[in-house]
């Protein structure tokens, strides 16, 4: 039996299975709380940042996975259970769980009680609002216990200074509410640090704040102690492991329902913290909250619909891949089931790509992003590598060969999307002092890598480019990077286009010439055969190719010979065909062939300390996958498309895989799925976030579906194969709302902008 089902209607995946084979998580967020939360309870919640304003406790990777979290147990007679399932050893007689958009719902019934809690981050407050509804069939009393595990807000002070900076911790009541104080000595940003609240609308008989009171020496959360006395014992903190746990009496008659709300929220003072919970308090504040997360995620999902006979695609391109792509355009890739959240700033390179996603969307959001992308771009034109916006660190300087191009196509498919180029004269500033125009700034980034060629002529790879794994090639500064210089390819046509428009013929020309030296160079140099050349060594060792006895085929270098145009035609398509034959698997495409042991090309300079099928070392790397599925649509072979993408559907990927083998989340795309050779071939790794979900998101839209934009209107150019036909696409096009009805595919469409144009249809 299938543990879930997709409810599309609610924009819900419903899941029938506590016990997943690993976490199956959930984002809530209101732009400033976040929380993330499993299918079992689990989960981690955060002021702005989860590496300074952490609230409560989780233990990444731990085991029993999935601890601790968001729990409510209910005490009726002599059981104790939660709604959540987790973590008690009783457990509902009948439960589901669902994630929806941005919100959390559990389901549960024991002995003629029926709990239903809902999660979600109000958009209306600061606060983590838990809503209980109670129903009992007959006449019982029942006490539920709100529980949290706080931790320190900073994880690394944790793991270092806990058993010292423990003690200047403080938790405490007030007015029925409970208070957490973070104040330790040498800690970043104290004056935006918040105080965190406990709060219920139902009064409490008692409460604890000190979690060796209500937990219990040598207990944990599955048997708190605290549910065994007749009340908890009101316990405050000032120093030491803090709580927060609430007991809340309950007298149910027969058929009759109570709700009960619990709120877990920030506020920067105790008298803001009064003045929220007020409002919180309010008899519709529930409702209301959950009618404004259905009007965002309405207008946000409004943008672009389709329906396609397939309906996992569906499923995924309507719902599930935007809702991810949204919230890898929030986060990052900072705090996951993963990743704990710990030293990983907003990546420019992986942000810039979110942004383009984002674009057909929201732009106005993907115009805020994409300006403080260009905070961290330098006068020269490069990038940092990853900043802190929120905790104002020093940014990771590490320079990459890629970063500042992506800057190019965020700019080009801004303007793109506008039909005119009079959004890259807003100002930007730069890193190192002063300011330009967006124009100014991808000129510069242009400048920086013609400023970095190597001695054959390709982008030097300098710290590595999109592959982290090959900052080994170019350690003395030396080596150079044949996708880069594919991806300078796509800048410079990007910049081209501009630049004639803008009026600026000469750069035009300059951008013409050094993408002619780049195409020369790939149809001669780059070319092995049967396939394109990754890169170069500092001793001049072309890797990825045919000759070497490891690690002869790269799957990036034939995708963009594709993307960037710079192979023949011929070229172009042996390159696909050898992707194909040596990379393609059922679980998608990895990403080189064969994988590497660890003395690859030596034991002194190896390139990877990834086991066989893992990472980038042979696994199935979903974001590479997504560029080859472009590749294909632009190749006009829309059955090859179509496999690839179809492939990695991740409910499809699970099927194949088996869910025990696959693990991840049926609903959200992984980073990458184990190799054929690992002994773990399906294991997903890494879901939610990952640029495969914007480039996934992009794949499917604008080449699949083939809707994109042009300067003068709306193109329709399908790449479907004829079984997935018709199709409907509804797109919100500069203020017009566009049905489309694709009957044929392989036949390109352009639909002129009328500025005064509201509805259009059309059947191609």
């Amino acid at each position: 039996m299938n543990p879930y089902r997709f409810e599309n209607q609610n924009r819900e995946i419903v899941l029938s299975r506590y016990n997943m084979p690993t976490p199956w998580m959930n984002y809530l967020s209101n732009g400033t709380l976040h929380a993330m939360i499993s299918q079992a309870g689990g989960g981690v919640a955060w002021y702005r940042s989860p590496q300074i304003w952490r609230i409560n406790h989780y233990r990444f990777f731990h085991l029993p996975t999935d601890r601790s979290g968001f729990y409510t147990y209910i005490k009726d007679g002599d059981s104790v259970w939660c709604p959540t399932s987790e973590p008690c050893a009783c457990k509902p007689e009948k439960w589901e769980a669902a994630h929806g958009m941005g919100y959390t719902r559990f389901s549960a019934e024991r002995d003629g009680l029926h709990a239903e809690a809902t999660y979600l981050v109000s958009p209306l407050k600061n606060v983590m609002l838990w809503h209980l509804e109670l129903r009992s069939d007959y006449d019982r009393n029942v006490t539920i216990y709100p529980y949290v595990e706080l931790g320190m807000m900073e994880f690394m002070r944790e793991l270092q200074w806990q058993c010292y900076n423990k003690h200047q911790l403080s938790v405490y009541e007030k007015d029925g509410v409970l208070i957490y104080r973070y104040g330790v000595e040498n800690q970043p940003k104290p004056d935006e640090t918040p105080l965190v609240y406990f709060a219920s609308d139902a009064p409490a008989a008692g409460f604890d704040c000190d979690r060796d009171e209500f937990v219990g020496s040598y207990r944990s959360e599955e048997a708190p102690i605290g549910l065994e006395h007749e009340h908890l014992k009101n316990s405050t903190l000032f120093g030491g492991d803090p709580c927060f746990a609430l007991e809340l009496p309950l007298t149910l008659r027969a058929g009759e329902a109570k709700s009960v709300n619990i709120y877990l929220g920030t506020e920067l003072t105790g008298d803001e913290i009064f003045r929220s919970l007020a409002a919180c308090k309010a008899p519709d504040f529930f409702a209301a909250s959950m009618q404004k997360l259905a009007e965002t995620w309405e207008d946000f999902f409004s943008g672009f619909q389709c329906s396609l006979p397939d309906k996992d695609a569906e499923t995924m391109i309507n719902i599930w891949n935007p809702y991810q792509m949204e919230r890898n355009f929030r986060f990052s890739r900072n705090i996951s089931y993963y990743a704990t959240g710990t030293f990983r700033g907003v990546g420019v390179r992986d942000t810039a790509q979110d942004v383009l996603a984002m674009i057909p969307l929201q732009l106005d959001r993907a115009k805020e992003k994409f300006e403080q992308l260009l905070t961290q771009q330098y006068q020269d034109g490069h990038c940092n590598h990853y900043f802190f916006p929120t905790e104002g660190w020093e940014p990771v300087t590490r320079l990459h060969s890629d970063n500042h191009l992506w800057l190019v196509m965020d700019a080009y498919h801004i303007a793109l999307e506008e039909g005119n180029v009079s959004y890259l004269d807003t100002q930007a500033p730069y890193f190192d002092g002063g300011s330009g125009t967006i124009w100014e700034h991808i000129k510069q980034s242009i400048r920086f890598t013609t400023q970095n060629m190597g001695a054959h002529g390709f982008p030097l790879m300098l710290s590595s480019d999109w592959n982290d794994m090959l900052y080994k090639v170019c350690r003395k500064g030396k080596g150079e990077s044949i996708w880069t210089g594919m991806q300078f390819a796509v800048a410079l046509r990007m910049m081209q286009e501009l630049a004639e428009r803008k009026g600026e013929p000469e750069f035009a020309e300059e951008c013409k010439a050094l993408y002619a030296r780049q195409q020369a160079l790939c149809r001669t140099l780059a070319w092995d055969g049967a396939w394109f050349r990754r890169c170069i060594t500092d001793e001049g060792r072309f890797i990825g190719s045919e000759s070497e006895p490891q690690a002869r085929i790269w799957l990036n270098t034939q995708s963009w010979s594709v993307l960037s145009g710079l192979g023949t035609q011929e070229q172009q398509r042996q390159a696909m065909n050898s992707v194909k034959e040596y990379l393609d698997t059922d679980l998608g495409i990895k990403k080189i062939h064969p994988a590497m042991t660890t003395d690859y090309p030596t034991k002194e300079e190896n390139l990877t300390c990834y086991n066989k099928g893992c990472g980038e070392n042979g696994s199935v790397f979903c974001h590479a996958n997504t560029w080859a599925i472009i590749a294909e649509c632009m190749l006009k072979r829309p059955e090859n498309a179509w496999k690839y993408y179809h492939q990695l559907l991740p409910m499809v990927a699970q099927k194949t895989a088996g869910a025990e083998r696959y693990k991840a989340e049926p609903y959200v795309y992984s980073s990458n799925i184990f190799g054929p050779e690992s002994d773990k071939f399906g294991l997903a790794n890494v879901s939610w976030l990952t640029g495969t979900a914007a480039w996934m998101y992009l794949a499917a839209t604008q080449y699949l579906l083939g809707v994109r934009p042009t300067w003068d209107g709306l193109e329709i150019d399908p790449c479907l194969p004829e079984y997935l036909l018709p199709a409907k696409v509804t797109r919100v096009f500069r203020g017009c709302t566009y049905h489309i009805t694709i009957e044929h595919t392989g036949k390109s469409v352009l639909i002129p902008h009328k500025a005064d144009r509201k509805e259009y249809s059309v059947s191609i």
